[in-house]
């Protein structure tokens, strides 16, 4: 039997990127194992055979050097071609898996695979108590907005006064990113601002963390991240307006998706079919490789106005 052993140590949207190939691996290697912190992504993805927690490494090791497994242990990040930023983020885990890259130059083509509910059925409750509530509020439709993160839903969250977790005790700056990918948040308000006189029926929920900023207009629920694979599958869903974060993964070919793009590129992290609006900044000295440390070089950021037009134009353009 030819196996292949995936340690994926990285962010959400890392772990979803990888997850996006594996039906490829699948068509040559009889068994997909991968080790996860976010080993939920994996456990929701009927290409995957095996999946293992973090404090299963001993195991996961070991099953593989039994079965002469195919090993990937290093980071993808730190591949050659990665950092020189020639190569997309699913052409980089085909390379890394013996297998036939595509050459994309517009950002990946591949899509999201994961069943949710067929490991966590919870899901589907708590999306349809979100589709409940947002037509309650009068609403017809949605869209799915991030314009920040860079933290992971994984961290360990203190406890409050009142035993419970509290996300206020989390500090959280979204400018402190090594690479700029954020969206302002004055910029943001006043598109959301805009957004909502022009689509009144149209309901926005923030794609964030508690700790993450508030915007006036929002719908904004604290929910495990898959269920909104599940809500980007709704009929109802226009699309998803998004920066270069886990929420362009995670919903990658479910909808339609208007991502913008600050330091990083789509051709590394980005998909061929979203419309991928790039900002103007200098960046021919921004490699993508984290000893090199953050970069300073100023973005010009898209206007609130304009964003708004290619909204317009991309998710809503059968209604014209």
């Amino acid at each position: 039997m030819k196996s292949i052993y995936i340690n994926s140590m990285g962010g959400t949207g890392f772990q979803f990127a990888l997850s996006h190939v594996i039906p490829e691996m699948k068509k040559v290697y009889d068994e997909v194992a991968v080790i996860s912190p976010y080993f939920d992504i994996f456990e929701c993805n009927p290409y995957v055979d095996i999946v293992y927690k973090p404090n299963e490494i001993r195991d996961f090791i070991m099953d593989a050097k039994s079965k002469k497994a195919k090993l990937i242990v290093e980071r993808m990040y730190d591949t050659m071609d990665f950092v020189y930023k020639e190569i997309s983020y699913a052409d980089a885990w085909r390379k890394m898996a013996g297998l036939k890259v595509h050459n994309n130059k517009n950002g990946s083509d591949t899509k999201t695979v994961v069943d949710p509910i067929s490991k966590y059925p919870n899901c589907a409750k708590l999306r349809d108590e979100i589709l409940a509530q947002i037509k309650q509020n009068g609403f017809e439709d949605f869209v799915i907005c991030q314009f920040w993160g860079s933290q992971s839903p994984l961290v360990q969250v203190p406890q409050g006064q009142d035993g419970k977790p509290d996300w206020s005790l989390v500090p959280y700056n979204y400018e402190n990113e090594p690479l700029k990918r954020h969206y302002p948040v004055e910029k943001a308000a006043e598109f959301v601002k805009l957004f909502r006189e022009k689509y009144p029926k149209t309901a926005v929920i923030l794609y964030s963390l508690p700790n993450e900023p508030a915007i006036d207009g929002t719908f904004k629920f604290t929910v495990p991240y898959l269920v909104y694979d599940l809500l980007a599958k709704e009929s109802t869903c226009k699309g998803v307006i998004a920066i270069d974060s886990s929420l362009q993964h995670l919903t990658a070919g479910l909808c339609k998706a208007v991502v913008i793009w600050a330091h990083s590129l789509p051709l590394s992290f980005g998909y061929e079919y979203n419309k991928n609006i790039i900002q103007d900044c200098r960046r021919d000295d921004i490699l993508y490789f984290s000893q090199l440390g953050p970069s300073g070089a100023a973005v010009s950021y898209i206007t609130p106005e304009k964003l708004l037009e290619e909204v317009d134009n991309y998710l809503f353009e059968e209604e014209k």
